[in-house]
């Protein structure tokens, strides 16, 4: 068959292109006229053949070589339908072979790009715990720093309460030496009078540097503040990045599930293109032993 259909193959396209094509009607008209003319002078020579119409032995003769025309014609249109026919089968099967295999192949790269795509979702996740874990000591660091600068603030308090303390008391101190070196002087006590001189200028010096301690303090708690907001700033930036891989390992395991959607219906897809491929295969050696038993 596949030997005839090779030899008739431009004939087999023209008449493909007149039974299918903008000629369809026609040559369905055509197909019918031929049929119509068959039966009509098969009739007229089967009434002459069997006596039941009277005529001359020309005409009879003439008959049945019309009749015999008529259905050659026929037969051959048949065979010629037949041939047209199975040329379209065969190319249908061999694009529906065509496609399967395209599918076929579709469908496994898609479930290699699934793969693909289901490794880079457990490293995206897997990279998102980690940095999660790194935000967890970055927070954790940044709460010892903020107890740390709660400390180091709260001695500074400590600090600079004492310094007034200090500072108050030299105060007195001083106070009381002007009470001294006023009595030293009415009396006349010089010593008494440098003595008291020289304590002022030592309460003078602890005040100078009680300002100087006060100073420190001063600054000390404000970089204790100043490193709070900052632990506070790091805390809020670990936070956000703890989100943001919340939102990562999220997006990853929905991408690993549609992944595996998308595998199992890539599998189905192989599996139906196969089984197709399969039955086409099995089809041809059918038709041919088939062919031959018809011959």
């Amino acid at each position: 068959m596949a030997t005839g259909i090779l030899i008739l193959s431009p004939l087999a396209r023209r008449l493909e292109a007149a039974m299918f094509g903008q000629y369809e009607a026609q040559y369905r008209l055509f197909a019918q006229a031929i049929l119509a003319v068959a039966v009509g002078l098969s009739l007229a020579w089967g009434l002459t053949a069997f006596g039941l119409v009277s005529v001359s032995a020309g005409v009879a003769s003439l008959l049945a070589t019309a009749a015999s025309v008529a259905i050659s014609a026929f037969v051959v249109v048949g065979l010629l339908q037949f041939l047209v026919m199975a040329n379209v089968l065969e190319r249908t099967n061999e694009d529906v072979a065509t496609k399967a295999a395209e599918l076929e192949q579709a469908a496994e790269q898609l479930e290699q790009t699934a793969e693909e795509l289901e490794t880079t979702a457990d490293e995206v996740e897997t990279a998102a715990e980690t940095v999660d874990e790194a935000a967890d000591d970055v927070e954790q660091t940044a709460d010892e720093v903020e107890q740390t600068a709660d400390e180091v603030e709260q001695t500074a308090d400590e600090v600079e309460r004492t310094v007034d303390e200090v500072e108050q008391s030299a105060d007195e101190v001083e106070q009381t030496a002007d009470e001294v070196e006023q009595t030293a002087t009415q009396t006349g006590d010089e010593e008494a009078a440098e003595k008291v001189t020289e304590v002022k200028d030592k309460t003078t010096e602890v005040k100078d540097k009680t300002t100087e301690v006060k100073d420190k303090t001063t600054e000390v708690k404000d970089k204790a503040t100043e490193a709070k907001d900052k632990t506070t700033e790091v805390k809020g930036k670990a936070t956000e990045a703890k989100d943001k891989t919340s939102d990562a390992k999220a997006t990853a395991e929905s991408v690993t599930e549609e992944v595996e959607a998308a595998k199992e219906t890539a599998s189905d897809v192989e599996e139906t293109a196969a089984e197709k491929r399969e039955r086409l295969a099995n089809a041809d050696p059918d038709d041919e032993d088939d062919e031959t038993n018809g011959r």
